[in-house]
């Protein structure tokens, strides 16, 4: 496996601002084991401001996301848009937080993918319902809305689920009690 893109090479960098551009397509995925995107069109312009004890990094993702309709699971191109802060210092990496990135003494480079990573999920809403922001682009599937519909007036057949004499016993126990 190569050197990823993502490696932000800071050691040798003179100080003052340096400019970055990544492009994020679905093998960027592939990488997290949890990753439920498999499609993706992002672009990320990153800003690195060089200090001479710590880093700043200015991040601006837009692009798309493929989803799917949590209400007719159709997959949408979903607009993922975000702005993000990410401050790189030295010290004791246990002391990382979501702001701020801890690395090792020495260590002259950095992996940005995982922010990234991170940075998209939280870009997507937790509820994902596209025509509700808008219903002129986001149509949702009619014959599986319908579909579900149906199901949901439809009366349930009852079958009576044989009962174990165990907890026929223990029931009545519990009954006579109150």
């Amino acid at each position: 496996m190569g050197k990823s893109q993502f490696i932000i090479q800071f050691g040798g960098l003179p100080v003052g601002i340096h400019d970055y551009e990544f492009d994020i397509d679905g093998t960027f995925f592939t990488k997290f084991e949890t990753s439920e995107f498999e499609t993706a069109n992002i672009h990320v312009d990153a800003r690195l401001t060089k200090q001479n004890n710590l880093l700043q990094m200015h991040l601006l993702l837009e692009g798309t996301v493929a989803i799917d309709c949590d209400r007719c699971l159709k997959t949408f191109d979903f607009p993922v848009e975000a702005e993000e802060n990410l401050v790189i210092k030295h010290g004791n990496p246990e002391e990382s937080t979501d702001e701020i990135l801890v690395i090792p003494e020495g260590q002259e480079e950095f992996n940005l993918s995982h922010y990234l990573y991170e940075y998209i999920v939280l870009a997507i809403p937790a509820r994902r319902v596209p025509c509700e922001l808008d219903k002129e682009e986001f149509v949702c599937d009619q014959a599986v809305l319908d579909k579900l519909n149906h199901l949901a007036t439809e009366t349930p057949k009852e079958e009576k689920e044989p009962t174990n004499p165990m907890w026929e016993q223990l029931n009545k126990i519990k009954f006579n009690k109150n």
